[in-house]
């Protein structure tokens, strides 16, 4: 099977925001939202933005004064996020992370939510973050923990090997790429970081029931575009075998499953 390019675009970004945001995206924006000393920060650059939900959230709690960039590579999920603020202190711009097009020592901080693991070129991204951040400035990003501590995403993935003999996303660009804290940290050394920590947070996902997580996973994610290229009649009989496995598994009105992320932050 031919790897698809990971890309968020078309119905993807609403579905992705309405069935998955407070499911998986919202209890962890607000947990990396709240490690933020905000006090002295000037300029923030938010990279892999989504659909908006920590950018809200760094909006909510930024000094008035201070200036926040939001970008993302996919201007269909930027799209979403534009809809969420009208704040006078925010700017948009499309940016990929292993080209940063801003100037050397700009930003007093840089944050990121679940953004990262899509990247090619890690080091690469990691040292184009370190060369923009500005000296004493901060960086904090999360990443999915592994698979087996997320048990809805378990579930997914053993249902698309099922269905398609694997996963049609490539593993070393899947949410799980970045699931081993001591190679992450020791990326942020080689990119330059200094202070650099991970910090396991566990969470429940709470889904209303098993279907809206089925169709948030199915429909909101990079896999429907798989899908509908190998076989579109196979995208309602995937869903609805996810929908079962959830139910079975993690129960139904409402749906909990336990969550794992690491979240990173490091210095200048």
């Amino acid at each position: 099977m031919s790897a698809p390019t990971i890309t968020f675009n078309g119905t993807i970004p609403q579905q992705y925001d309405d069935y998955l945001g407070p499911f998986l995206f919202e209890p962890y924006a607000l947990d990396l939202a709240d490690r933020i000393d905000y006090a002295p920060v000037t300029n923030v650059l938010e990279l892999a933005c989504g659909t908006g939900r920590l950018t809200n959230l760094l909006l909510e709690r930024l000094p008035s004064s201070a200036q926040l960039t939001a970008t993302d590579l996919n201007p269909d999920m930027m799209a979403v996020a534009r809809k969420r603020t009208l704040a006078p202190n925010v700017t948009w711009a499309v940016v990929d992370i292993s080209a940063i097009p801003y100037e050397d020592n700009q930003f007093d901080l840089i944050a990121s939510q679940f953004g990262f693991m899509f990247v090619p070129d890690k080091l690469k991204a990691l040292t184009e973050i370190h060369r923009v951040l500005a000296p004493g400035g901060k960086l904090i990003f999360n990443t999915w923990g592994a698979i087996q501590d997320n048990t809805a995403w378990a579930i997914v993935n053993k249902v698309l090997h099922a269905f398609l003999g694997g996963n049609p996303v490539p593993q070393h660009l899947g949410p799980f790429s970045m699931a081993d804290a001591q190679v992450v940290l020791q990326a942020l050394t080689e990119a330059g970081f200094h202070h650099v920590n991970a910090t396991s947070v566990k969470k429940t996902g709470l889904a209303e029931t098993a279907a809206i997580a089925a169709q948030g996973f199915i429909q909101g994610l990079p896999f429907a575009t798989a899908i509908q290229e190998k076989d579109p009649s196979l995208l309602p009989k995937i869903q609805a075998a996810v929908e079962q496995e959830f139910s079975a598994q993690l129960g139904n009105h409402p749906l909990r499953t336990p969550l794992h992320a690491l979240v990173f932050e490091a210095s200048k």
